[in-house]
């Protein structure tokens, strides 16, 4: 079950945090925390990070980042990481393009953002990450030469080239030799490339 989410300005502040499961965060302090490791994560990819997932027991937390905005969420461990990605995605673009606006223009006061109905439905209440394990499938073929141009890692191509629509995430980090949120992030981002469905 995702537990909980933030919606936060870039400089840190939390803009809107809504629950759906029993635990309980300080808002203050969980924007500063993700606020602290969105810009030590940049600083180390150089800019080149988009989502991270952080393992903390029985949960994990993870946050999605985009200019305007930045999206966080405290999820079970068990629950799919790749569908949690997509979805706070999803509320990224959403919030965005509704208050984009009132986000440019923002001072630092609070505002009341009335988007709890929306969120509710785009996280089906909280349980966006409990469907069944995507099984991925790349799209078309993929040739080395994106991985010379730059255009994809080593890593991604490596990923991909398993994405035969039979094998999970976890399959296919035993296959390519990573840890699976390792794999899940690289599948996040071939998503986002539409190299796999």
């Amino acid at each position: 079950m995702l537990h909980v989410i933030y919606l936060m300005h870039p400089g840190g502040v939390c803009l809107l945090e809504q629950k759906f499961g029993s635990l309980e965060l300080d808002s203050n302090l969980v924007s500063g925390f993700f606020s602290a490791i969105k810009d030590f994560s940049r600083i180390l990819s150089k800019g080149a990070g988009e989502a991270r997932i952080v393992e903390m027991g029985q949960f994990y937390v993870t946050y999605a980042s985009g200019d305007l905005l930045v999206v966080a969420a405290v999820v079970d461990k068990d629950d799919n990481r790749v569908r949690v990605l997509h979805a706070l995605d999803d509320v990224i673009q959403r919030f965005t393009a509704r208050f984009s606006d009132v986000l440019k223009e923002w001072d630092g006061k609070l505002v009341f953002f009335s988007f709890t109905p929306e969120l509710t439905k785009l996280l089906n209440s909280g349980l966006v990450g409990e469907a069944p394990e995507p099984r991925p499938q790349l799209k078309r073929g993929l040739p080395k030469l994106m991985v010379k141009l730059g255009q994809i890692s080593e890593q991604e191509y490596r990923v991909a080239t398993e994405c035969n629509g039979k094998r999970t995430p976890e399959e296919i980090a035993e296959v390519v030799d990573l840890r699976q949120d390792e794999v899940e992030v690289l599948l996040y981002k071939l998503g986002k490339l539409d190299l796999i469905k």
